[in-house]
């Protein structure tokens, strides 16, 4: 019998004891607000009597994905290494974006979203096909407001 992969015994225990792994995983972020708790449990009862189980997860927390996706990094020195590799296959073109460009190149998108006057709670459609800008844009909502004045 072959030894098990890490991923094996990380899913493991992730189905054994969700909540401990996940708070465990928490831990590992920056959060504006730390949440009380991993997960929580309750009965959704819908108008037509049907009852199931939901699930919310980090409920009170407060985080933001661009703090911990690139901020973070930039902070820690690692501004100069790669973060994003765009290649696509139609055009042909190939880019290398690192931390520090790619938090300068989210940053200033996420201040055009605040000039059309795009607010926290927002939704905001961006079409934008095999686009680099779509990374962009789908960090750039996370920003708050105090990056972008």
């Amino acid at each position: 019998m072959s030894a098990s992969h890490l991923q094996d015994e990380v899913l493991a225990e992730s189905l054994r004891d969700p909540e401990t792994f996940w708070q465990r995983q928490a831990e590992q972020l920056t959060w504006h607000k730390q949440p009380s708790c991993a997960l929580r449990k309750q009965t959704k009862h819908l108008e037509s009597g049907t009852r199931h189980q939901h699930w919310t997860w980090f409920p009170d927390g407060e985080i933001s994905t661009t703090e911990n996706c690139l901020d973070r990094h930039v902070k820690n020195g690692h501004g100069k290494n790669v973060a994003v590799v765009y290649d696509s296959p139609v055009t042909g073109r190939k880019e290398q974006y690192t931390y520090a460009a790619l938090l300068e190149e989210v940053e200033v998108l996420a201040g055009a979203l605040r000039e059309q006057g795009v607010r926290k709670g927002d939704v905001v459609l961006v079409y934008s096909t095999r686009c680099i800008v779509t990374e962009w844009s789908a960090i750039a909502d996370h920003i708050p407001a105090r990056k972008c004045q």
